[in-house]
């Protein structure tokens, strides 16, 4: 008897293995499918479509700012989760929601002509991301919850390295097909960005898929009745816990801080290199894939310097490392000399991928490691609130600045004049600081200045008992 009993109880726990390998696979194809998604709507190709149809810069800000502004009805969406919380139907059904949105968006210069494209494409813009976000609450915590803390840094690498990888390869694909459209097919060309933002919206169900496949463990599509402690929560008690925790207070703050400069500067980069220097969308597209790529390369090596060193080490290293590169934009704008310009432009590219994946890979961490398992919804739907608040206000003000157009204009062998040094043969001959290069130098500085910060917001190692000590 007790042999057969031995035998069943195997056979539970090897189903349960193989559901949680299950489990992973399917939260990274999810990552995996969405980063495509994210690819293809944000970025150079939301900018160039803005421009094509004849955005000013505040424009393109905006619509830069609607993604983490949405960020914000996390925050209410809270108490969707905690009322019902049957995290994985709300993730699903928001997601799926907001995704068809997005591919919605791709109809659109199929049925308009050019003059009504703008107006309706950011309706459906803002109903892509308005349910992505709620429906990114719900995934949060439960993403959270679905693993131990081992485990989780585990899946998390891993989704943020194939994500990384498609993200590239979606991007590549895409601008060349823009640009090949443009030379041989220019009168076609929304039909191109059509396809763009359609190829989008199939890769946001295809993440809506994987989602829908997972197996939760506590609540699933038909599973348990919802908790009715959890109807009667209140505003102040929900969130109360999470800025009693020290730990993650810190964290939160720090991370408020890096996003809104990031978000400064990063919104405004493939303006500044299409109308700046005059790249085209192909080039913009291949200098990100480049990016990413050292972004990927980067992930083991910088798991294994913050195991070692600490999440604090490593963003005293790549916090200047990356604002360093940003500053450098101004610089990269004024080389006279075509190519060296690109040379330098290339190492930029390759020096801010390796810093951010550093940066992206350490505060994740932070954030979920700092938030309680089994009570991360309000914590982290609060992080993403007042970061996409902070987010969204970044690219409008950046929008605002690039407005300004040329500022001064400068000899470039007068200032450069005692310091005796060739740099006025590969500068350009007149220095000018315009609106586009206010925003990198702007970012650059802050940046650099965050730095100092560090040490008094970010602990050098975390666990789960730590994010729970912090609260006692």
């Amino acid at each position: 008897m007790s042999t057969l009993v031995s035998v069943k109880q195997k056979n539970i726990e090897c189903n349960i293995e193989n559901t949680i390998q299950k489990n992973k696979f399917l939260f990274v194809m999810d990552a995996t499918f969405a980063q495509g998604l994210t690819s293809l709507s944000t970025g150079a190709f939301l900018s160039a479509f803005a421009l094509y149809l004849g955005a000013s810069y505040v424009v393109v800000g905006l619509l830069a700012a609607l993604v983490p502004l949405a960020q914000m009805l996390q925050f209410p969406a809270t108490f969707l989760v905690e009322w019902y919380p049957k995290r994985k139907f709300i993730a699903v059904s928001a997601l799926t929601l907001g995704r068809t949105a997005a591919l919605l968006c791709g109809f659109i210069p199929l049925l308009f002509e050019k003059s009504k494209i703008l107006p309706i494409f950011f309706v459906l813009y803002i109903i892509y991301v308005t349910f992505s976000n709620i429906g990114s609450c719900a995934f949060s915590a439960w993403f959270r919850d679905s693993f131990n803390s081992d485990t989780f840094s585990h899946v998390l690498t891993k989704r943020l390295t194939y994500a990384t990888l498609l993200g590239a390869v979606v991007s590549f694909i895409g601008a060349y097909s823009l640009e090949y459209i443009k030379l041989h097919y220019s009168q076609s060309l929304s039909y191109g960005y059509s396809a763009v933002f359609i190829f989008a919206g199939l890769c946001g169900l295809g993440s809506s898929w994987a989602l829908f496949n997972i197996y939760d463990f506590k609540n699933t599509l038909s599973g348990e009745k919802t908790d009715s402690n959890n109807r009667t929560v209140s505003f102040i008690k929900l969130f109360k816990e999470p800025f009693q925790n020290a730990v993650f207070r810190r964290v939160m703050l720090f991370n408020i801080i890096w996003n809104a400069v990031f978000n400064f500067a990063n919104s405004f980069l493939p303006v500044f290199l299409m109308r700046r220097l005059g790249y085209s969308i192909l080039i913009v597209i291949c200098l990100t894939v480049i990016n990413q790529f050292a972004n990927v390369i980067s992930f083991s090596s910088w798991k294994k310097f913050s195991n070692k060193y600490g999440n604090r080490s490593l963003l005293l290293v790549c916090i200047p490392l990356y604002f360093m590169s940003v500053l450098s934009w101004f610089f990269a704008a004024e080389i006279g000399n075509a190519k060296v310009q690109w040379y330098f432009i290339l190492c930029l590219h390759i020096i801010s991928g390796i810093g951010v994946a550093g940066i992206n890979l350490c505060l994740t961490n932070l954030i979920f490691l700092s938030t309680p398992k089994g009570k991360a919804t309000a914590s982290l739907a609060l992080n993403n609130s007042l970061n996409g608040l902070v987010a969204g206000i970044a690219p409008i003000l950046a929008g605002f600045v690039a407005e300004l157009g040329t500022i001064f204009k400068v000899p470039s062998s007068t200032l450069f004049e005692n310091l005796h040094l060739p740099i006025t043969k590969i500068l350009a001959p007149t220095l000018q600081v315009t609106g586009l290069d206010l925003v990198m130098i702007i970012a650059g500085t802050i940046g650099i200045l965050s730095a100092l910060i560090i040490h008094f917001l970010i602990p050098s190692h975390l666990s789960d008992s730590d994010a729970i000590s912090s609260m006692q």
